[in-house]
Order: C-alpha cells, then structure tokens, then sequence
C-alpha cells in the first residue's frame, strides 16, 4: 500500500537526514509516489512523524509483552531482567526507527501539546508500569528487597535503559561488540540493586530511629 511505503520511506529518510532536512517532495521521490498522494493520506509531515512514533511506541510495549509470555518468567526478579532483555533486543533490531526517538523527538520534549511528545511519554510511563508491576511482584516473592520503593525504581530503571541505548545508538558505545558484552553487566547490576541483601541494608536498623 501506498502509505506504508510513504511510512516505510519517511522513517529511513528521518533517520538519515533528520525530520528537518527530508522535504515531502523527496519523500514523495523516494517512496514512488506523487507528492500529493503523501497528502491524502497524512494532512502534514508532522503527522507522518507522529504515525511512526506511534508504532514505534505500540511495537515496542507488544514486544515485551510477548516475550514475557513466551519467557514465562517465575519471580519478579526475572520479569524486571527480561523486560530489560527485551528493551535492549527491540532497540538494535529496530535501530533506524528508535532513531527518531532519540534525535528527532528529543527536540520536541516537555511540550504538553506536541503528539510526539505526549506519546513518548507514554512509553517510557508504560514500560515503568511493567517494571513497577514487576517490582511488586518480586517483593511478594522475596526475589526483590523489601526497602526497594516501587514507583521511584521503575523510574530509575527506565531512565538506566534510555541512556544505555542511546549511548549504543549515538556511538558513545562505539561497537555492537562493546554493547553486547555490556548488557550482562547491566543485569547483574540490576540484580544487586533490587536484591533483597542489598535493599535490607537500607532498612533502619532495631534501635535506630528513621531521619524525618
């Protein structure tokens, strides 16, 4: 269909030149179609964007939500590490279109009335639901630490994701070697951070009185 192709095309151009430097008429050339027909099926350039970000948004929750099921984890531990397994495997296979994550949109952030925005946003707020869900789970089953707070540490891990993955995107993580070698390192970090050894020295200990 036309309009995937003009999806198809706008996300490969977007990434490469960026959304400010791919005119229509060289999205209309590039994907083989007239320049009006991108206009019957996307009001504006920027809806185009908006549509990808959405997908992106959408394919990446969908992802991790099979692969949770189709990993079976058994503690809540194990969930919040294969959430991060599949965050990380979704980013490199879908490299180019996480592209207009970190670059485009990233000029668009903290306005309330921008689409992209409001739909990044609401991935990072949903990929924090999952890993707050987790964490909750781990603490029912003893695989998380009890003086782990749920909601501050979903927020933790999913700010630890964003700037992993955008040091593999941008190079600062200049080979996929060197960040394949570093994922087992972030688990095993996590792991220590949520365990219940580490979180039970944060817990006041008998006699102590807890600082206001």
């Amino acid at each position: 269909m036309k309009r995937d192709a003009i999806l198809r095309t706008a996300a490969r151009l977007f990434a490469e030149r960026g959304f400010s430097n791919t005119p229509t008429i060289l999205l209309a050339q590039e994907a083989g179609v007239a320049e009006g027909t991108i206009f019957r099926h996307f009001k504006t350039k920027d809806e185009i964007f908006f549509v990808l970000i959405d997908n992106v948004k959408n394919q990446l929750l969908a992802d991790i939500r099979a692969y949770l099921q189709s990993r079976r984890p058994h503690t809540g531990m194990d969930t919040v590490l294969s959430i991060v397994r599949a965050f990380c495997v979704f980013v490199r296979k879908n490299r180019m279109e996480f592209g207009l994550v970190f670059r485009d949109a990233s000029s668009r952030y903290g306005d309330d009335g921008d689409q992209a925005f409001r739909s990044i946003r609401t991935m990072y707020e949903d990929l924090g639901y999952l890993f707050y869900q987790a964490i909750l789970q781990g603490q029912a089953d003893g695989s998380v630490g009890a003086a782990v707070h749920p909601q501050d540490t979903a927020s933790l891990l999913v700010c630890m994701l964003i700037g992993f993955m955008r040091g593999v995107h941008f190079n600062i993580i200049r080979q996929a070697e060197d960040s394949n070698a570093m994922l087992p390192h972030l688990l095993t970090n996590i792991t220590l951070m949520l365990s219940p050894v580490a979180s039970a020295a944060l817990l006041p200990k008998e006699g102590e009185e807890k600082n206001g």
